[in-house]
């Protein structure tokens, strides 16, 4: 099924999320749909989409935006980074009326068993969403060429009757991802045949005015940090119990210890100052700041604006998201003749 450029009248765009966690093959499935490859994949445990990537391609007669965005088990960024990143990009969307059509969720059928980072990303994805959005995620099995038929069934009938039946009980839908391009276009239809949606996430930054640690995802991403420092300062104390015990012990052997806790503590604090941070970002008013950054775009001199809804839109967004370099050419498609500055490039990078 092809995805090749056509004219499209409407200066608009559908927004769909990819989530999942790293290797669940979300650079992969976009990349298939596009028929080229536009969004990084990765070969080895580290997580390829260091960021949320934009990746514009036509589905039918429609412009749809695609939205790679890391995993949530991200090997060099935290929960709070990515999540903050999301949380932009969807207060941007909103407020400036582009259309979001829902969450495509992937999962390996490989997996063995439902994977911690897996069941947190899960979560997470949930709560963004809250439950009235539910109807606009597709939930999608992926990599059935590596697993036995039978043995891949017996895993997607437990995900459908335990880890996702909430989730399909509130109007989600399951679906396979067979690896090819005409598979990957039917999942994004099902989802363009859908109207509009508005995400919790949305309308508490937004219409709400909440921090992010006042919404339900930052709350669950704030609860994990607080596991996390409460397990820090009980083996800082451990620590301080050693040395204390260490006093007893011959004067080689108490310098040896006291030598590795030394190393063990500076360690633990400067964990424990990471987490401080990430919760001082959890503090930010973003739905505010979302604002701010459109009306400073507003107020450029040249009539910012006059390049038109999409491009305006496109250059906000690219604030937040990344642009690969394989994807200008069909933003370029999008517009045709239209002129909107020197190059997209420039369009894009002028914050």
């Amino acid at each position: 099924m092809s995805t090749s450029s056509t004219t499209v009248g409407e200066d608009n765009a559908s927004l769909i999320l990819v989530m999942g966690i790293t290797g669940a093959g979300k650079s992969y499935f976009i990349n298939k749909t596009a028929g080229k490859n536009v969004a990084g994949v990765g070969e080895s445990l580290k997580s390829c989409t260091a960021r949320a990537n934009a990746i514009p391609m036509n589905i039918g007669r429609e412009k749809v935006l695609m939205i790679d965005t890391p995993g949530f088990d991200d090997t060099e960024r935290s929960d709070t980074e990515i999540l903050t990143e999301i949380s932009r990009l969807l207060a941007l969307q909103y407020e400036l009326g582009m259309k979001l059509k829902g969450v495509i969720f992937l999962h390996r059928i490989t997996d063995v068993r439902m994977q911690g980072t897996s069941m947190k990303t899960l979560q997470i994805c949930r709560k963004i969403c809250g439950t009235d959005a539910l109807k606009n995620v597709i939930l999608v099995t992926t990599r059935w060429n590596e697993v036995d038929k039978a043995l891949g069934a017996r895993r997607e009938e437990e995900l459908r009757s335990e880890f996702w039946k909430f989730m399909l009980d509130f109007g989600s839908t399951m679906m396979r991802y067979h690896g090819d391009q005409d598979s990957a276009v039917t999942i994004i239809s099902q989802l363009l045949h859908k109207e509009t949606v508005v995400l919790d996430l949305q309308r508490e930054l937004v219409d709400q005015g909440k921090k992010l640690s006042d919404t339900a995802a930052g709350a669950l991403v704030n609860d994990d940090i607080e596991k996390v420092k409460a397990k820090y300062e009980q083996e800082l104390q451990d620590l301080a119990q050693l040395r204390s015990d260490l006093m007893r012990d011959s004067a080689n052997m108490k310098e040896q210890m006291r030598q590795e806790i030394e190393v063990e503590r500076k360690k633990l604090e400067l964990l424990q100052s990471q987490q401080m941070k990430q919760q001082a970002a959890l503090q930010a008013p973003i739905g505010e700041e979302v604002r701010k950054d459109i009306d400073r775009a507003k107020k450029r001199p040249g009539n910012f604006s006059a390049a038109g809804f999409l491009p305006m839109c496109l250059s906000l967004l690219g604030m937040v998201v990344g642009i690969p370099p394989g994807a200008t050419d069909i933003f370029m498609s999008w517009f045709g003749d239209t002129s909107i500055g020197e190059s997209l490039t420039d369009l894009l990078s002028s914050f």
